[in-house]
């Protein structure tokens, strides 16, 4: 049975659609594993702040979650997209709802709605990154053979992450 892993983000109303996407995710999937949660600035923090600070409303929330699933993978893909749609995800917006991102499906290779299953934000996002290796610390990338916490070890983050607890 494969191991599917979603990334989950939001940067609007963080708290409330993220706890929202986990009671979606176990609705349709049954028992989760649950990555600490990490909050980080938006990658053009800078350019929307007033003196270097940046809005509360603009940081993002990120985590990732997996579970396992006999589900074809176009079936999950499908089922992450019915839950953005009734979270309100609204495409090409600035302010995001909530974003599911299949990450991994097992060791399956391949692309999907023009997307790369693995996703190719594991080895270039540390918002990604680190809340995989915090889940999945010895699971091995089915392309380039080393472990996330390998992965995160060599990894020179950009963003400065932040755990934190929501209830």
């Amino acid at each position: 049975m494969p191991t599917v892993v979603i990334g989950v983000g939001s940067n609007s109303d963080h708290k409330k659609n993220i706890r929202q996407a986990i009671d979606n995710l176990q609705h349709e999937f049954g028992e989760l594993l649950i990555s600490p949660v990490y909050k980080s600035a938006p990658t053009d923090a800078q350019a929307d702040s007033d003196e270097g600070l940046v809005a509360e409303s603009s940081y993002y929330l990120n985590l990732v979650v997996s579970f396992d699933s006999l589900r074809a993978v176009e079936d999950v893909k499908r089922c992450l997209r019915a839950i953005e749609q009734k979270q309100m995800r609204e495409r090409n917006t600035r302010y995001v709802s909530i974003d599911l991102d299949l990450l991994l499906y097992g060791s399956w290779v391949g692309n999907l709605d023009a997307r790369k299953v693995p996703h190719d934000d594991i080895e270039l996002c540390e918002f990604v990154l680190r809340p995989l290796a915090d889940l999945l610390p010895n699971s091995i990338h089915p392309i380039n053979g080393y472990t996330y916490l390998a992965l995160w070890e060599g990894f020179k983050p950009r963003l400065l992450l932040t755990p934190i607890v929501i209830d």
